[in-house]
């Protein structure tokens, strides 16, 4: 999944929100209809933007379930898949040999890969699915704003009414939105579950009250954002994503650019060739730092 697009410059210009239309002391000013446009005009730039971007990264990713604690070195490529070598899992080094053969393992496996892409794409069809839905299921508020960002508060609908179980789940949420008012992005989405969603009486799944989730995303480059951080601790019987599990804290630090046009064998290549991490002092560094602030490209 993806959440880093390159922006064209056509779709920023026609944006009709604009940091000038919302000043800093307007809090009390806007209807509920411009928040729902606001957040709707977020949520086309999104959509655009995984569309169409074609940026690609090497960065370290820690990912933590139930069970697992694994850190890894992640090579994109902008259409054969994406390497992932894998260096330490729940607390011991992987040796480099085994490192290599996982890789190549994939790299070798078009039943891999194929697994891999399916799970990607169907992600990216509810990603995009329940963005579309995020406007028009909730009631907006503003919390604060700065020249910046803006952060919304959200809560319920009560006259939206969920067309399949997916937009059941995020239609109970409440929670809070930060936009970035100039480049009208999403720059985090939290939220918490406040009562029990069941589906079918719970014969065929339920998800608990309680339950929380956060996406922070960050500018890269000019234009070009990467989710940073994912956090989902939803409890139940429901699976909405493939690529993400209901239980799973994930940091993405040391982002750089990739080269483009790698083949799979190149990113494999590419890939071997990195820092072994987190055992650099450096690495250990960011890690942490990614922990503090605490992502597949988009929501």
């Amino acid at each position: 999944m993806r959440l880093t697009p390159l922006i064209p410059c056509f779709l920023m210009a026609s944006m009709p929100f604009t940091a000038a239309a919302y000043p800093h002391n307007s809090a009390g000013r806007f209807t509920q209809k411009q928040l729902s446009d606001m957040v709707s005009t977020a949520v086309q730039v999104q959509l655009k933007s995984d569309e169409n971007d074609h940026s690609v990264f090497i960065y370290h990713d820690h990912d933590v379930q139930p069970g697992k604690n694994q850190y890894a070195i992640v090579v994109q490529t902008a259409s054969h898949g994406t390497i992932h070598r894998i260096t330490r899992l729940n607390g011991h080094a992987i040796p480099l040999a085994q490192q290599k053969a996982m890789v190549e393992r994939f790299v070798h496996s078009p039943q891999l890969q194929q697994k891999q892409r399916k799970n990607d794409e169907h992600d990216a069809k509810q990603v995009a699915q329940l963005l579309r839905m995020i406007p028009k299921a909730f009631l907006w508020t503003v919390q604060s704003q700065t020249p910046r960002d803006i952060t919304l508060s959200y809560k319920p609908n009560p006259n939206f009414h969920p067309p399949n179980k997916e937009d059941r789940v995020f239609a109970a949420m409440a929670g809070e939105m930060i936009l970035d008012r100039k480049q009208h992005r999403i720059v985090a989405f939290q939220g918490r579950l406040i009562h029990n969603v069941n589906f079918f009486f719970g014969l065929i799944g339920h998800m608990n009250k309680g339950g929380t989730f956060s996406v922070h995303c960050k500018q890269l480059e000019p234009h070009v954002w990467e989710i940073v951080s994912t956090r989902t601790h939803i409890n139940g019987h429901v699976l909405l994503f493939k690529t993400i599990s209901q239980n799973e804290d994930d940091y993405d630090t040391a982002f750089k650019a990739a080269p483009q046009n790698l083949t799979l064998q190149q990113a494999a290549k590419l890939a071997m060739r990195q820092p072994d991490w987190p055992n650099t002092p450096a690495s250990k560094s960011a890690s942490a730092k990614g922990k503090k602030s605490k992502p597949s490209k988009s929501f």
